[in-house]
């Protein structure tokens, strides 16, 4: 049986953002946090950084490998403790319920839009995005704090717009079965919600689902 994975970014007011930390306080507070420690970041990092080569006879590992050698890294790094579930489906009833500039939705057929975007930044940039791998959750305070790095991580210029869609391209060819999704909106859909919660004075959610 095939599955979906599922990326929403949308605005969420304080209020439910202050009920969900009081109800589920280990959740909301690993959701959106790297590892603690700086050992568990550079074990986050090596997978996901170029093999060094051995020898002059040595190959470098093919795309597809490193393609899922980042997948794998991803999904160890998320939020996938106690109540996460129940966590999730509150937060995801709090959202706009039909996209708009206060909701993002990304469904990919055996996909993970959060993923393909990180691949195609690259993961310098990905590790300056707010939030862990496409999970976050900001109150509108926190949102006004986290949206100039989001914008330097997602504002792109036309050639490096076009690198970064290549890649994407190259991971959803890949690793999803999603000849379809609209690339730009990838890339600038999570950074319109960002900047409607912002001038709108609400906080944010980023989740990762699977269905």
């Amino acid at each position: 049986m095939s599955v979906m994975g599922v990326w929403v970014v949308g605005i969420v007011p304080d209020n439910p953002i202050e009920e969900v930390r009081r109800r589920f306080p280990g959740a909301a507070g690993a959701h959106g946090t790297w590892p603690a420690s700086s050992a568990d970041m550079s074990q986050w990092c090596e997978p996901v950084a170029p093999a060094e080569l051995l020898d002059a006879a040595a190959e470098r590992p093919s795309r597809i490998d490193e393609i899922a050698r980042f997948a794998d890294a991803v999904d160890r790094v998320r939020n996938d403790g106690t109540d996460v579930d129940e966590f999730q489906d509150y937060l995801l009833h709090a959202v706009p319920q039909q996209e708009s500039e206060g909701m993002f939705c990304a469904a990919v057929p055996r996909g993970d839009g959060a993923a393909a975007l990180m691949w195609g930044l690259g993961r310098d940039t990905a590790l300056r995005i707010p939030g862990c791998c496409g999970q976050f959750l900001f109150d509108a305070a926190q949102v006004r704090v986290a949206l100039p790095a989001a914008e330097q991580a997602l504002v792109l210029h036309p050639s490096r717009r076009a690198h970064v869609a290549a890649r994407i391209r190259m991971w959803l060819d890949e690793m999803a079965d999603d000849p379809n999704r609209d690339i730009n909106e990838l890339i600038d859909g999570p950074l319109r919600v960002l900047r409607h919660a912002a001038r709108t004075g609400a906080g944010a959610v980023g989740l990762t689902l699977w269905y």
